[in-house]
């Protein structure tokens, strides 16, 4: 899936200059550091306009933190090929997916999740269960849920780590290396021999 293709429904012009204001000032003010007069003078309108069009500042913020990304046919396309590279193709799509300069709404949703439980819910049902269960029941040999969550914490950790905290050695690291390394690490998660329970152990 070339993420750059990606296209959104039909918006209202006004409501579409004020979500993507929203965005902007998200990413280089925080979630908190976020007003809706900040937002209407980016956009170069009147503060009441923006409470006419979304109510609240959480309205919008949670309006610019959507990703539409249909979790499934993303999931489909790291299907697409052997098994045993799917960990590989996990983190280059996703890698893609946050530095596609088309649209910085998956970065938003990242710094906002770590400010607001509404997106942290939100990102969690909407796109990483969805994304990494599909994944799992597909490829995983035992206990797909599990699996599914703990590729989703190595690959949330790398995101946050790169993108929002810009660990500087991470975010200097190669995406062939980062493909590599962590989706080696995916791969284990998703397909590899889990330990056995103490319970295991015992018998």
């Amino acid at each position: 899936m070339d993420t750059g293709q990606i296209r959104e429904q039909p918006m209202q012009p006004m409501r579409r200059a004020l979500i993507d204001a929203a965005q902007l000032e998200i990413l280089e003010h925080g979630y908190h550091g976020t007003s809706l007069r900040g937002v209407a003078r980016r956009a170069g309108v009147d503060p009441s306009l923006v409470r006419h069009y979304f109510g609240s500042k959480d309205k919008l913020l949670v309006q610019a933190a959507q990703v539409r990304v249909d979790p499934v046919e993303f999931a489909q396309e790291a299907l697409r090929g052997a098994p045993s590279s799917v960990g590989r193709r996990i983190v280059r799509l996703m890698l893609d997916f946050w530095e596609d300069p088309g649209s910085p709404k998956s970065m938003v949703r990242m710094v906002s999740t770590l400010s607001s439980p509404e997106i942290a819910d939100l990102t969690r049902e909407s796109f990483v269960k969805p994304f990494f269960g599909t994944i799992a029941a597909s490829v995983s040999p035992d206990r797909p849920e599990l699996r599914a969550a703990l590729a989703a914490s190595q690959m949330m950790a790398l995101g946050f780590a790169r993108y929002v905290l810009v660990e500087p050695t991470l975010s200097g690291t190669e995406h062939q290396d980062l493909v590599r390394i962590v989706g080696r690490s995916l791969q284990q998660c998703l397909t590899g021999a889990l330990p056995a329970s103490a319970e295991d152990e015992a018998a």
